[in-house]
């Protein structure tokens, strides 16, 4: 179903948008850049044939609307084209990209990678309070909203309660696919789906990571001069053991001040040195000025 430079009016609410580009797609749909004809502001339109799924995704917006990060649902309606019924949820449209683009052209330092890690883990533990499993969480979920300098979560068709079957997943962040547990909506599923987004960051080699295994990736996060501290919460999150949602979470948030703290000690460090050097520098210029001026006495 290409849509492009097409011109979509919904059968209820008879709003008309017209769609700019595609901008990704999925198991259940496609999502679409549009133009609202009538305030001239961009949105972005999921599109599917599959009533249930939109209005679950729907349902879901709803419920977690109060949490910033996670993108404002403007309205579901319906259209016809060629007999058939799709069915659509107007968002709010993010300025920027997902975070699987991202690290293809920005390279992150582990500062910014636990920061991240910490953002989501924040946003999923919300969802974890009340009785939910995000399921598909992965690197195409994560926005980087440039306009407004914020990580943003999409896509809340894969929030399932806890109990749950499993359905909508990535193979890269499905705990089942790596023998690692079942595909059952429980606390940990999102822990091993967060530390395979962790491993992803610092790893930055996606399809390498397909075809290894968990001990094969570990030995390589050993390799990296990284925190040992980070490389054991990493550990534990794969394994799902020893280890609770909360507890990985906090303890990640104490690394990330002593990373900070380290970040401004070398900082300080560096600005000290150039000091140190000027200050040299200008005394040798003095000794070597008020040289001359004796000499010429």
């Amino acid at each position: 179903m290409g849509l492009e430079g097409k011109i979509i009016t919904g059968k209820w609410n008879k709003n008309s948008y017209k769609i700019i580009s595609l901008l990704g797609k999925g198991g259940i749909g496609k999502v679409y850049k549009a133009l609202n004809m009538k305030d001239k502001t961009y949105y972005a339109l999921k599109i599917s044939e599959d009533l249930h799924s939109i209005t679950k995704e729907s349902n879901m917006l709803d419920k977690f609307h109060q949490i910033r990060t996670i993108p404002s649902a403007i309205e579901l309606d319906d259209y016809e084209e060629a007999g058939k019924t799709y069915y659509f949820i107007v968002l709010e449209y993010i300025y920027g990209e997902n975070l699987k683009r991202y690290i293809l052209k920005n390279k992150l330092n582990l500062k910014e990678i636990v920061g991240i890690v910490i953002i989501i883990g924040e946003v999923i533990e919300q969802f974890h309070k009340k009785g939910y499993i995000f399921g598909d969480l992965k690197l195409e979920n994560i926005m980087m909203d440039k306009r407004n300098g914020e990580i943003r979560i999409i896509d809340l068709g894969s929030v399932v309660p806890i109990g749950a079957s499993i359905k909508e997943f990535t193979p890269l962040y499905d705990r089942a696919k790596w023998d690692m547990g079942f595909r059952r909506a429980d606390v940990k599923y999102d822990l091993f789906a967060i530390c395979m987004i962790f491993v992803n960051l610092i790893l930055r080699n996606e399809n390498k990571l397909l075809d290894m295994e968990i001990s094969h990736i570990i030995k390589e996060l050993k390799k990296r001069k990284i925190n040992k501290k980070i490389i054991r919460l990493i550990i534990m999150g794969l394994y799902q053991k020893n280890i609770l949602f909360e507890e990985f979470l906090n303890e990640l948030k104490k690394t990330y001040k002593t990373l900070r703290n380290e970040m401004k000690i070398r900082y300080n460090d560096r600005v000290n040195l150039i000091i140190n050097v000027f200050f040299i520098t200008s005394f040798l210029s003095f000794v070597i000025i008020l040289a001359f001026s004796i000499k010429s006495i």
